[in-house]
């Protein structure tokens, strides 16, 4: 069922999350109770995201730069599926609950990153990175999510770090 504003007409808000019910107005649906408790009990001593890391060799007959070619192709496309655009949001609209709109600000650069390993390369220096990355908060002004494609591993492997908060990630499961 189409949702639209009392008037009867659509406005641009309501392709966001939310319905837009009178100019300038617009609802949030709220987040659920588990997926607020995760943003309320987070602190810089609990962090409540996750983190995960893949190692993979480019692909037969390809080569590192081979990678970095498709990584900088994917980021020229803008779009992205409204579940990676979506912020967490506390405002009188949403009566100090948490809720869930569209980032009209959403730069998939933000969260799509390169970064190099120092030579020489090895697995230490890979721990110390995503050790870095992951001891760092999410910003609660974007969506909660972050990606890093790791480069310069020796032995031609590349490594993929994801950061996900688990109110994003739970409230994704169905």
């Amino acid at each position: 069922m189409e949702k639209r504003s009392r008037s009867g007409r659509r406005g641009p808000a309501d392709k966001l999350l939310g319905t837009r019910v009178e100019e300038n107005v617009l609802i949030r649906p709220p987040m659920s109770p588990t997926d607020s408790m995760f943003l309320l009990g987070e602190s810089r001593d609990h962090p409540m995201h996750v983190g995960g890391l893949l190692l993979f060799r480019p692909p037969e007959g390809g080569d590192a730069d081979d990678v970095r070619a498709a990584f900088d192709k994917a980021l020229r496309e803008p779009d992205a599926d409204p579940l990676w655009r979506r912020r967490a949001v506390r405002s009188i609209s949403t009566f100090g609950q948490w809720a869930w709109e569209d980032d009209r600000d959403f730069d998939l650069s933000h969260h799509v990153r390169l970064d190099a390993l120092p030579a020489p390369g090895g697995l230490d220096e890979l721990w110390n990175l995503v050790s870095r990355l992951h001891g760092t908060l999410l910003n609660r002004d974007r969506p909660l999510w972050e990606m890093h494609l790791i480069e310069g591993l020796a032995d031609g492997r590349y490594a993929v770090y994801t950061k996900i908060h688990h109110a994003l990630a739970d409230a994704s499961a169905p």
